[in-house]
């Protein structure tokens, strides 16, 4: 099943000063939309319950992308108030937004992000699950928290390369993340994940953010787009029985590249 989100429809390129002036106002809207968002979890999130938060934080999203003019493609479906890990590949910051567009959650997250503005901030107050990946003592404590957050309703998703990347191969699958859903008994839901531009149907990396790109460039990177497509593609479940955390590590990978090598070989661009 395909879900596709409202694109904002797009006018004719504008001169550079127009972009500068697109930017700025984008800029604007999305600062306003994590303000709100702050607010929200504030003011509202200590009397809401698991399903509540779930409905704010995707309306959010859904609100931030539509601002950024980025439409979501979803394919495959999973049950609703789906309880249990997702694993995906990791190509941007903007993954995050468009994941809990479609399956809201708590997320796990380097540390680093903490420091991050404005994501950093809202990012703890959403629960999100930090790690040091340095240090056993977090990675214990990271299971721990995604066991807890499972049995409270919640689904946690983690990018298990750690890193995001250009999308050209799948990065090699950190095990840990996948010792909560054996503690947990539930199974492991993969999502795969690309940036295509609507106009053409090719692939973009408008939204990656690799190497040394700072925080800034990319966001800006994204508000100068307007066509930016994230394709969605919910795989089947990965039951844990009879598993261990390095089995269950190399069947999702195995599944997210698979679809990912298949998709890039119908475009030609393999």
């Amino acid at each position: 099943m395909s879900h596709v989100h409202p694109a904002t429809q797009s006018s004719a390129i504008p001169a550079p000063q127009g972009w500068r002036s697109l930017r700025l106002v984008k800029a604007v809207q999305v600062l306003l939309h994590f303000l709100r968002g702050g607010q929200t979890v504030a003011r509202h999130f200590p009397g809401y319950d698991t399903q509540q938060k779930r409905q704010a934080i995707q309306q959010w999203a859904q609100g931030v992308l539509q601002t950024l003019q980025v439409t979501v493609d979803s394919q495959g479906t999973t049950p609703a108030h789906y309880a249990g890990l997702v694993v995906a590949n990791h190509l941007s910051w903007l993954d995050v937004l468009v994941i809990q567009s479609v399956l809201p959650g708590v997320f796990v997250a380097k540390t680093e992000v903490k420091r991050w503005p404005l994501i950093g901030p809202l990012a703890q107050a959403c629960a999100t699950i930090f790690v040091d990946r340095s240090s056993a003592r977090s990675a214990h404590s990271m299971v721990d928290s995604s066991v807890t957050a499972i049995h409270n309703g919640w689904c946690v998703v983690a990018f298990p390369e750690g890193t995001s990347t250009d999308g050209r191969d799948l990065g090699p699958f950190h095990a840990n993340i996948f010792e909560c859903a054996l503690r947990a008994g539930t199974p492991v839901q993969t999502l795969t994940l690309r940036y295509v531009d609507r106009a053409t149907g090719q692939p973009s990396d408008a939204a990656h953010f690799t190497g040394e790109m700072t925080l800034l460039a990319s966001l800006l990177r994204v508000m100068g787009q307007s066509t930016l497509c994230a394709q969605v593609h919910l795989g089947e479940h990965i039951e844990v029985q009879g598993q261990t955390r390095k089995t269950l590590a190399q069947r999702a990978h195995s599944q997210i590249r698979t679809l990912l090598l298949a998709l890039a070989l119908a475009q030609g661009t393999a």
